[in-house]
Parts: C-alpha cells; structure tokens; sequence
C-alpha cells in the first residue's frame, strides 16, 4: 500500500466523511427509548476494557510487513494510542457523546489505514459499540454508511486495497453481532429488574393494606368504646355520680390495655426483614458495580433464627454492602453465614487492601453494626489487616433437631 501524501486524496476523504453527518446516531430521544447502562460501568466495565487485548491485531500487518521505517512504528503507535484514549472515552461519556467520539475513530481508522491495513481494526470495535447502543434497525444503518465510505475510498484513495475493505467489513459484522446481542441482554435484564421493581412496589403496598386492615379491624371498636365510656364517665362525674364513675375508669383501663396487647400482637406480625432476600440484593448491587461476590450461606443457620435475630443481621449486612460501595477499592467481597454447634458466624470481607489501619476511625457505620449486634447479644469483631473484615458471633436460643439428640 502506498503513502499518499497529496492534498488531493486527503480532500476526497473530508468529502466523503462530511457526507456522514449522521453516522452512528443514536435512536431518536422518546418515551420508549430505553436508556442503556454505560459500557464503561457496572458490571460491563471489566469486560469492555479486557476486550482491547484484541486490539493488539493492529499491529500484526506491521509486524508482518518488516522492516519498516521507524517513523511508520511512531505514527502508528500514537494512532493506537489516539484510538484506545477514543474508546475509553466513547464507553465511559453519557450516552449523547458516544458519536462524535466514534466519528473521530473512524477518521482515525481511515488515516492509519495510509500504512497499515490494521486500521480495520478500530472500525470493528466501533461497530461493537453501535450495536450495543442502538437499535439493530439503526445500527444496521449506521454499518452500512461506514462500509459504503470505505468502499469508496477503497477504489478513489487506497487504490484498491481489498484487505482493507474484506477485514473491516468480516470485523464490524462480527463485532456488530456481539454488541446487539449484549444490547438484547441487557435490555431484558433491565426489564427484568423493572418487573421485580414492580412486584417489590405491589408487595409494599399491599402489606400497608393488610396493616391498615389489621390495625383498623383491631383498634376501630376498641377505640370506640374506649370514647363512649371516657363520656360516660365524664357526665357520671358531673352528676356526681363518683363510685359510678371510678367503675367506667377501670373499665376504661382494661380497654386499653386489651387494645394496647392487640395492636402489639398485630405489629409482631408485620413481615420482618428477610435476611435471605437482604443478602440476594445486596450481593446483586455489588455485581451491578464491577465487584464479584462469593457468598456462602448455611439454611439451617437461617433457619434457627428469630425474627428480631433476622432483622438486625439483614440491617447489618446491607450497612456493610454500603460502606462497601462508598470506601473499598477492593475487587471481591465474600460473605458467609456458617453453623458451629449453637454459634452462628457470619463473616463479611472484601478484599481492599487498607494503607494505614492504625488511621482508621470507626465511623457511624460500624457503630451502628455494633449497636446492632448487641441488641442481639451477639459478639463483633472488626480488622482491618490485611484486608477489611468484619465477624459477627451470636449465640442461638435453640439447636437443631439432630444436635439436640447427640
């Protein structure tokens, strides 16, 4: 392939790319346009940056093509780098910038291709991102106008450089694929997590009915009475009626205190917090934000559980997922929940490795965890070396079934 330095061939591609205005849009702003997570977080993130090892193939036809000129190596080497720096950027921008930053690499693709038919390379991993953006109908589009620029210049600037066009256009097919199949993924887990986001919302609101119900059908005639006698009493003791009047007030007492033992008895039946379901969404957020978790979980240890025991333990784990969130720079978090004799373990660890732990204040976080654990009477044990970790030991009430008949 030659080097073309002229004016001319230089002019053709400003003409063609100008007539690619719209290239790689993304699907028109509506109520039904789904607005996808970034490629460049959560979950995807790691992903997204592992992917550029294969970028490296940039570099196979200059590698093949030795010896070459030193300057060909710098100028293709800050290409590379030019190109990574527009991928970072493309995946990690909200998602109105994505185009302008994958205009600039088809640019690039095209300058570098002058040298090194590598450049094919780049216009894959653009396709990558159009597919996972937009909608198959749009990427479709978008694809198409790149692949027909290219055939243009392929006969008007690259003077017929077929290895160029073939490995581009085998690239942006594959690549393509994988991004409307990531996109297809992820819409449906998005729509997913609306469903379970809905039925969460229907589950609240009908216990707040039930609670209503409950509460309406325990105190409405209690408080009823409770008001015709305090007037009755009243009007007694106007009258002068007192001995009359002191049998209303003990009658008026006992009604209370009936109504106060069954609006308790009511609100021991509120659903408690389930440790399970706690532990399932907090591990589901941590994965959302790049990070993998090992969780082991015993049944019977939850099993063996009162509904207090439950309550606070759940709160303690979702305190720790968010202090988590907000200070680890760590990459896995394990949580266990273990059964020794009558002792339950839960230990919770992440693998952020902390500079100067002898710095470290416990903040509100852990003194609430400990708070909780005591009202529990269960034990606490925090470290911070080498990595953060927290311990909680609680004494059950009961054992099970078969250690109870060792």
């Amino acid at each position: 392939m030659q080097n073309n330095t002229n004016a001319e061939p230089t002019t053709r591609i400003n003409e063609e790319v100008s007539n690619v205005g719209g290239l790689i849009n993304h699907e028109s702003e509506n109520n039904a346009a789904p607005v996808m997570p970034l490629l460049g977080s959560g979950r995807k993130k790691r992903w997204s940056y592992g992917s550029l090892f294969f970028s490296l193939f940039f570099f196979v036809p200059l590698i093949v093509s030795r010896p070459l000129h030193i300057e060909i190596w710098i100028i293709q080497t800050l290409g590379y780098i030019s190109f990574v720096a527009l991928y970072i950027k493309a995946i990690s921008q909200p998602v109105k910038a994505p185009p302008s930053y994958l205009i600039a690499m088809f640019l690039l693709s095209v300058g570098c291709s002058f040298q090194n038919p590598g450049g094919a390379t780049i216009v894959g991993f653009i396709a990558f991102i159009v597919g996972y953006y937009n909608s198959f109908k749009t990427g479709v589009a978008s694809i198409s106008i790149m692949m027909i620029v290219l055939f243009i210049l392929n006969y008007t600037v690259f003077e017929n450089a077929h290895f160029l066009l073939s490995a581009s256009l085998i690239n942006s097919l594959v690549l393509f694929g994988f991004g409307a199949m990531e996109r297809k993924e992820t819409l449906h887990g998005l729509k997913e997590n609306q469903q379970a986001e809905a039925l969460r919302v229907l589950s609240a609101i009908a216990e707040r009915e039930r609670i209503g119900r409950d509460l309406h059908d325990v105190a409405g005639h209690a408080l009823s009475s409770i008001s015709l006698k305090a007037q009755l009493a009243d009007k007694l003791i106007y009258k002068d009626r007192i001995t009359d009047a002191h049998r209303e007030v003990k009658a008026l007492a006992q009604l209370s205190q009936a109504l106060l033992s069954d609006i308790r008895q009511a609100v021991s039946d509120i659903k408690q917090l389930s440790l399970r379901d706690e532990i399932a969404k907090d591990k589901a957020l941590l994965e959302e934000n790049g990070l993998e978790v090992l969780a082991t979980i015993d049944d019977k240890a939850l099993m063996q559980l009162t509904s207090k025991q439950e309550n606070q333990l759940a709160l303690i784990v979702k305190e720790l997922t968010t202090n988590t969130l907000r200070y680890s720079k760590g990459k896995t978090v394990s949580l266990s929940l273990n059964l020794n004799r009558q002792t339950l373990i839960m230990t919770y660890q992440d693998d952020g490795v902390v500079d100067n732990s002898s710095s470290i204040e416990e903040g509100n976080g852990l003194v609430g965890v400990r708070e909780r654990a005591a009202s529990v009477n269960a034990d606490v044990s925090i470290s911070f070396h080498p990595h953060p970790a927290v311990c909680v030991q609680l004494i059950l009430d009961n054992q099970l079934p078969e250690m109870a008949a060792l």
